[in-house]
Order: structure tokens, then sequence, then C-alpha cells
């Protein structure tokens, strides 16, 4: 409540401050997206728009880390600001971030993620147009706060949040597609040989883990899913994740016969690496998660085992992506704008409730398409 009630006693500087910068052309634009890998992949449909539209405009992504190298290569985006998300905490950190905002001078700022320190700090900054994604449940705050900014859209449930972002730029004129893109660092190459990953689209690659981990496999079902995929297919299985998944990806290699043709990736990999490899899989398996985004980002015949998340909000868009929805009575529990990180009942029956035969046939229905 003390933000809304600073936001309104800086209405008249606000107010001034955008009357003052507004500009006929739209030549500086800020986007926002802080959130992890899977969103800021999805995310970049709205980058491509915003280059579409305005050619010759300075695009800024105000971003998480960990995202950085998804876009730090792309042609279609000029400078990267990196944040974490601690560092707006308290009045002094969201002061911070609207003087932060305020010395790009942009004309324009697109916010994809609307949560109220980020909105407080674009209205604190003056940005003379601010269009915004809402929740998909808004309370009083922001509610409040919602007359400040000059276009907003409403996330519906159930909804794909790629229309609701498409609706949003709509109302600026702006035509957005579906496409995501990424940075692709030529290394990637040198480290898919290192490993002994084939060229010849024989290889299939398995997720280990996901951020979020109310929705990762296990290496129970991990285990038995390597041992069948190895008796149903010929080629490799890379095992795909970050350094801190090295352990559980061991402990699968371990727990399985014909153990020579299954490659530990875990750590393996930069993020921007990561597209030679999904270029040489046949198939990805994975959950609801920034590696599923990422291959189908490049198309490859993927299977998502959705968990938790209701996969009408956000999921891969490709024409060769299945899907393993399991409903128990708490389905769904997990939003894209309300994300629990334990399970409610304590036996994840969403995820336990996949069998590896699902996720085979799922996984041939992709291939055969």
């Amino acid at each position: 409540m003390i933000y809304m009630l600073l936001t309104y006693l800086l209405v008249p500087w606000w107010w001034l401050a955008k009357r003052l910068q507004r500009r006929d052309r739209i030549e500086r634009i800020l986007l926002v997206q802080t959130a992890k890998i899977g969103d800021m992949l999805c995310a970049t449909p709205v980058i491509l728009a915003l280059r579409q539209h305005y050619p010759d405009a300075e695009l800024t992504v105000l971003h998480a880390p960990v995202t950085g190298k998804i876009i730090a290569g792309l042609n279609e985006v000029d400078h990267c600001i990196a944040i974490r998300s601690d560092s707006w905490r308290g009045l002094a950190g969201k002061w911070r971030l609207a003087r932060l905002i305020a010395a790009g001078r942009y004309d324009l700022a697109v916010n994809l993620s609307p949560s109220l320190p980020l909105l407080c700090g674009l209205i604190w900054a003056g940005v003379p147009r601010t269009l915004s994604i809402m929740p998909t449940k808004v309370g009083r705050t922001l509610a409040a706060l919602r007359c400040c900014i000059d276009l907003t859209e409403q996330h519906r449930p159930g909804e794909l949040v790629l229309a609701t972002k498409q609706r949003l730029l709509q109302q600026q004129g702006i035509a957005m597609g579906l496409r995501k893109k990424m940075a692709i660092a030529v290394s990637g190459e040198a480290v898919c040989d290192r490993l002994g990953v084939t060229r010849d689209h024989s290889a299939i690659g398995l997720a280990i883990s996901s951020a979020n981990k109310l929705k990762e496999l296990g290496e129970d079902l991990l285990s038995a899913l390597v041992t069948r995929l190895l008796q149903d297919y010929p080629g490799q299985v890379v095992l795909i994740g970050g350094p801190e998944d090295g352990p559980s990806a061991t402990a699968v290699v371990d727990r399985v016969q014909g153990g020579e043709r299954v490659i530990n990736a875990a750590g393996a990999f930069q993020l921007d690496e990561l597209p030679a490899l999904m270029q040489r899989l046949k198939l990805f398996i994975g959950v609801d998660s920034g590696l599923t985004y990422l291959a189908d980002t490049f198309d490859v015949p993927l299977v998502s085992v959705v968990g938790p998340m209701d996969f009408r909000e956000q999921r891969p868009m490709g024409g060769h992506a299945k899907f393993v929805v399991k409903k128990p009575a708490c389905y769904p529990c997990v939003f894209i704008f309300d994300t629990p990180y334990s399970c409610k009942t304590g036996d994840r029956a969403c995820i336990r409730n996949a069998a590896v035969g699902d996720i085979l046939m799922s996984a041939k229905e992709a291939l055969d398409d």
C-alpha cells in the first residue's frame, strides 16, 4: 500500500515527466521480461514484433541474468540489462530500479513481468508510454496502479499467454507472430563433437530436471525411460541439464543397462550452445521447463510431460510437439502467474501417474508427424 500512496504522490511529477519526454517518433524501446528461460524464449516473439514494427528504434531488454545468453546475440536486440530480483527489494531498491529505467530515456516500455516492483519502477521512471500485461488475478494494489499505465491487457484464465501478448501489442498497432528465436554460439558444435553426439539425427535428448522441482520426473522414472529408449531405439540417449543435475544424471547412467549409448551432458553446455545439440536430435523429451521450450524453438520433435502446469496457458507451439497430461483431482495447480514450488497433496500424482508407456506412445506420435 505504501508504494501505491507514493505513486499517487508522485503523479504530478510523473505526468510532467511523461509530457516532457514524449516524442513523435519511437526511438528507444525497453522490453521487460525478468522470468526464467522458458518465459524469455516465449518473449522473443515480442522482440521480433517490436523490431519489425520499429526497425530503426534502439531496443533494450531488461532481463534476469540466467536468460542473457538467449538474447545477447540476437540482431534484433541492441542492449541487454541483467538485473537480479533481489536488487529491487525495499523502497531504496525500487527507487534504484526507477532511476535505472529513467536513465535510458525510453519512449516506449513493454512490460511482460507484471510484478509490483517492476510496475512501480516503470511508473516512477516517467516513461512516456508504457504497455503491460496484467496477471490473471489483479489485487487491490495492482488495480490501483493500473490507472498509471497507458495500456494494459489482463491475462484470461486458461488462455495462452502469447495471445495476451498479441492483444497488448495490437493496442499499439503492432502485429505479433508466434515464432521464437534465440542466439546460437558456434562453440556448441565443438561441445557436441567432444561428447560424441552423432550427426545422423538418431540421438534422443532427455531433460534431467527443472528449475521448479515440482515438475521434475525423478530418477526412478528417468531410469525406466532410458532403459526403454535404449531397447526401442538404436541411437544415443543424451541426458541434458545444468551442473547441478550432474549427480542425478550419473545415478541414471549407473542404473541402466547399455550405458555406453548414454551420454551424460549435464553441465557440458552453455545455454547458447544448446541449439547445436538440439539440431542433432531426433527427439526431445522433457517437462514444462526452459529446455523443452528451447527444443521447440528449433522445431525438434518433442514430448512434454506437462505435470502440474495448465498447458493451455503456456506450451510448446511446434507442429511436432506432443503432450503427456495426467489430471488428478488437484490438476492443474501451476499457472503462468501463480506458480507453487511444492505439491499440496504431497504425492505429485500428475507426474507419478505418467507411465513410461504413455511417454513412448507420445514419442512415436511426434516422430510420425
